[in-house]
């Protein structure tokens, strides 16, 4: 790389170098974090290749520029394999605009394609990086789409009509018509519990589900447990699925109380008929809360699930992020990818 100009690139690890990720981060976001944050993001399995941290130092030594690659268990076409997920991408202000992150990405890409040439890594980014990386040679694969589905017409039509009567008068309807929906689809003998405990039974389950084809995040019990039971600010919720008493699958979500919503994170069952009757019941309870306006859930366009939010009548909104994929054997690229919310160290 040329450092003609006294810039210069280089990679440590997470330890020993925690508070100074911190600072840099912070310094580059709208939302500062914690330590213990950054603790919790950084950790990664007993068998993955341990974080790797990028950095951008300019003439005088100070670190102006930084970008992270954690190593997460996905499944690639049925074979467990630990990729890079690219995450903390910062740039100091005052050093932009002059295509200094596109020399960090581009450090960072190298690297990567000489340590781990056969194996994939994945981006959701912001905006401006995913511009950026498609220059450092990403390939953006596909989009992350919201869909919701409506719980409360009322909500919505009030600002429409500007009467509260008028809104409930045909809101009421439609939420009698979305139960007879989502009856259709839910088995004699399925029930639906939530729980916020992730229990022994629950973590056995999702050991055995198999994953679905192309590249899929694992969702074993190590990397359920590190993403949703340990996370250090969200509360998240567990709603489980089952027919005749045996488990058949399990939705993940947490409560948005400001935004009257929930948000479903991630969907974890063997077959589309169980997704679709899982889903089915999940509406049904949301229905009976008083107070909650829609359920929403992001996937990408290719996502196997996505036949089964439509036939329950959710609703897709127009994309508000995407998903980059970058391999040195174009392997990476040719993969059917399913990405959620849950694919995001977020």
């Amino acid at each position: 790389m040329d450092e003609s100009d006294g810039l210069s690139c280089t990679v440590t690890s997470y330890e020993g170098f925690e508070q100074e990720i911190l600072r840099l981060r912070n310094a580059n976001r709208d939302h500062a974090e914690t330590l213990e944050y950054l603790n919790w993001r950084y950790r990664s399995s007993p068998d993955a290749p341990a974080p790797r941290v990028f950095w951008l130092s300019s003439p005088d030594g100070e670190r102006i520029g930084m970008g992270s690659a954690v190593f997460r268990p996905y499944w690639i076409e049925g074979v467990r394999v630990s990729i890079a997920v690219l995450g903390d991408i910062s740039l100091d202000t005052k050093w932009r605009g002059r295509g200094l992150g596109l020399r960090l990405l581009r450090f960072m890409t190298a690297w990567l394609d000489k340590h781990f040439p056969n194996q994939p890594a994945l981006v959701i980014p912001t905006e401006p990086a995913r511009r950026t990386l498609l220059k450092a040679g990403w390939t953006t694969l596909g989009s992350l789409v919201p869909h919701v589905y409506v719980l409360d017409g009322a909500h919505y039509a009030r600002a429409l009509l500007h009467s509260e009567w008028l809104a409930a008068y045909i809101a009421r309807p439609l939420r009698a018509l979305a139960r007879s929906v989502a009856h259709l689809h839910v088995p004699r003998d399925g029930t639906l519990r939530v729980t916020e405990v992730l229990d022994a039974p629950l973590l056995e389950f999702t050991r055995t589900v198999p994953a679905a084809r192309g590249a899929v995040r694992d969702l074993g019990p190590e990397s359920l447990l590190w993403r949703y039971a340990q996370h250090p600010h969200t509360r998240f919720r567990f709603a489980v699925f089952s027919r005749a008493g045996q488990l058949r699958g399990l939705l993940i979500y947490e409560d948005a109380s400001v935004e009257q919503s929930c948000l479903i994170h991630d969907l974890v069952a063997g077959s589309a008929t169980n997704v679709r009757a899982m889903l089915a019941l999940f509406v049904l309870r949301s229905l009976d809360i008083p107070g909650l306006s829609s359920v929403r859930i992001m996937m990408n366009e290719r996502h196997p699930w996505n036949a089964c939010l439509r036939s329950l009548g959710f609703i897709s909104r127009r994309p508000d992020t995407v998903f980059q994929v970058h391999s040195s054997d174009g392997v990476g690229e040719a993969l059917s990818w399913s990405v959620t919310q849950g694919d995001k160290d977020t």
